[in-house]
């Protein structure tokens, strides 16, 4: 039986996973599931998820993983599932290839979930920009696992998490195959992660800053240097705040929606920066409904004139 948390890994590594026999890595098992990726590598695939990767000794994980690579030639990608727990964390396998982030996950549940505080953020993370971040995947959704991992309540809630991972700097984002339909502001994430990918491939300052200028545990802002940013309002009544103070923040100049279309204006007014247009010339400040994401990428500033 596995015990997760004996202190030590032997239950872990020498364990039938479910009804999975444990394979011992003899070097006949081995050239057979090379010949196994090898196979899969010529049919087109583009890359690889080691699932239960705590369960396998890291070094042959490392040795597939080099073979992967040399066989594709580096054009292939590969992450592991190593789901941290008592006895094992993310040190022994974080070198050989990324890992999902299951810490990011239970903070972002945390702040997203009923009554959960947004300001808490940023989560928790592992230590590695090329983890794989998700406001769900299929461990943690009840109703496709029946030991599904500190699932969400509200499956919304889920959605604006990751809406959050997608505007994040940080991180490789891995979207859940229904939240692209079911949350119209995800397909705009992507596209918003795409742009400042971009802007920061040009040298532009697209670094990430969490911003509490909404005092409200239900909102949280994140800046891209200067080139965007990223708001979400998970409570269910709408944001309406006649004037929103960014002085302290590298935001100023014209931003686009991206799913909406609608364009706002930061600017210096004395000593200090505010919202002073939001959609129109008519108002500043902020608003927006409630459960939405919105993402802002900074145009020329005639494009809000």
């Amino acid at each position: 039986d596995i015990n997760y948390s004996d202190g030590n890994r032997t239950t872990e590594m020498d364990c039938w996973l479910g009804g999975l026999p444990d394979l011992q890595f003899t070097d006949n098992v081995k050239m057979i599931q090379k010949a196994h990726l090898k196979r899969l590598l010529d049919l087109g695939v583009a890359g690889f998820r080691f699932d239960a990767a705590k369960h396998m000794p890291p070094e042959v994980l490392q040795e597939y993983v080099t073979y992967i690579d040399q066989e594709s030639g580096g054009a292939a990608w590969s992450y592991l599932e190593v789901i941290q727990d008592g006895d094992t964390s993310g040190e022994a396998y974080r070198e050989i290839a990324p890992l999902s982030d299951f810490l990011v996950y239970r903070s972002l549940k945390s702040a997203f979930s009923f009554g959960g505080d947004l300001r808490s953020l940023p989560p928790t993370a592992i230590d590695d920009v090329r983890s794989v971040t998700f406001g769900r995947n299929h461990d943690t959704i009840a109703a496709l696992n029946s030991h599904a991992i500190d699932p969400y309540d509200d499956p919304s809630d889920a959605y604006l998490a990751t809406a959050y991972v997608l505007a994040r700097a940080g991180g490789t984002p891995l979207v859940f195959n229904e939240d692209n339909i079911s949350a119209p502001y995800v397909p705009a994430g992507a596209k918003f992660r795409q742009i400042m990918a971009q802007r920061q491939a040009e040298g532009k300052n697209t670094a990430e800053t969490v911003l509490r200028a909404v005092p409200r545990p239900t909102v949280i802002m994140l800046e891209r240097g200067a080139e965007g940013f990223f708001v979400v309002n998970k409570a269910a009544e709408g944001l309406d705040l006649p004037e929103l103070d960014l002085t302290l923040t590298n935001l100023e100049g014209c931003y686009r929606e991206l799913r909406n279309g609608f364009t706002v204006a930061v600017e210096q007014r004395g000593d200090k920066k505010f919202v002073t247009r939001w959609g129109s010339w008519e108002r500043g400040g902020i608003e927006m409904q409630g459960r939405d994401a919105l993402y802002f990428v900074r145009e020329p500033f005639e494009q809000c004139q």
